[in-house]
């Protein structure tokens, strides 16, 4: 290809079964000519760069530049696609004033960027539907979908983050389960791993996390006398990765269509299979330091099915 003529080291084209390629120049050159020994166009190179999914010295870049001698690439050559362009972004934003704005997050989107897709998440769809940078302060798992919150400031972000620590947000859920949960709090301990699914206990171990949710309603909505449904409140009082998920497996009552956790079912709607799994943030409140309280959710959070 004209142009790109750089001398290359390819140190691995398998890693992750092929997905992943490595390379470390010998005489500097671009990152395009790095990525080009991997069998791409200098086109598909710059969407992958673009993308968010191309690694220089372990750092993400979003342009080409010109490398040193013996710098190394990485660059993630099938990033996993999230469908962002078939949802309204502005329409999924519920509240927003100078500080902070309030999302009804879908499901099957992640909430911020994935190791290989800087693009494809919610926060970076709304940043560009505001035209205004957003920060994280609470995160939900790709699957489910729910209230969520957005920092316009990063003063917002640290007091939000302070109410998070101390427990002071008060974040409620609905789920879907095929068997019934006990009524009342729930205690158990999650082992402390960065791969899911998670693992948790009733018992405590040395250095687990303790999880806290309480089950405050279940309602039979639907389903034959031998497949019956459950509409599950939840206040979660914790908030640990896969929390809600893996407690209510550990309950034996998996969320409908969480096949990570046990669900034998699929998530279906008027036989409609839904993207995602049962399980929803339908409300957050909290009260601000000025002692203001705020309180978000959805429209219908009486109604899993509608709200989802």
């Amino acid at each position: 290809m004209p142009g790109l003529t750089a001398t290359v080291e390819v140190l691995s084209t398998t890693t992750a079964g092929g997905r992943i390629g490595h390379c470390r120049t010998n005489t500097g050159g671009t990152l395009l000519e790095c990525l080009v020994t991997f069998g791409l166009t200098s086109e598909e190179g710059e969407r992958l760069i673009s993308f968010g999914a191309v690694y220089l010295e372990r750092e993400r870049v979003n342009s080409d530049r010109t490398l040193s001698p013996g710098q190394y690439v990485r660059v993630h050559l099938q990033p996993k696609r999230f469908p962002v362009e078939t949802i309204d972004w502005r329409a999924t934003i519920t509240y927003q004033n100078d500080r902070f704005v309030v999302v009804n997050k879908p499901a099957g989107i992640p909430v911020h960027a994935t190791v290989d897709n800087a693009e494809e998440n919610v926060l970076h769809q709304v940043s560009l539907a505001l035209r205004s940078a957003l920060h994280i302060t609470q995160r939900l798992d790709t699957e489910v979908s729910g209230i969520l919150v957005f920092a316009k400031t990063k003063e917002f972000q640290r007091q939000f983050n302070k109410l998070l620590i101390e427990r002071r947000v008060r974040k409620r859920y609905c789920a879907l389960v095929d068997r019934a949960p006990e009524v009342g709090r729930h205690v158990h301990y999650m082992k402390t791993a960065k791969r899911s699914p998670k693992t948790v206990e009733r018992d405590p171990h040395p250095d687990w996390l303790e999880c806290v949710l309480r089950v405050d309603g279940v309602t039979r909505i639907s389903g034959r006398s031998d497949q019956p449904l459950f509409q599950v409140e939840i206040d979660l009082e914790t908030g640990r990765t896969h929390q809600i998920r893996a407690q209510l497996s550990a309950m034996g009552c998996p969320v409908v269509g969480d096949k990570l956790y046990g669900s034998t079912k699929s998530y279906e709607v008027n036989g409609t299979v839904r993207r995602g799994i049962a399980l929803a943030s339908t409300s957050a409140s909290w009260a601000d330091e000025d002692g203001k309280t705020w309180c978000f959710g959805l429209t219908n959070p009486g109604s899993f099915l509608t709200a989802l």
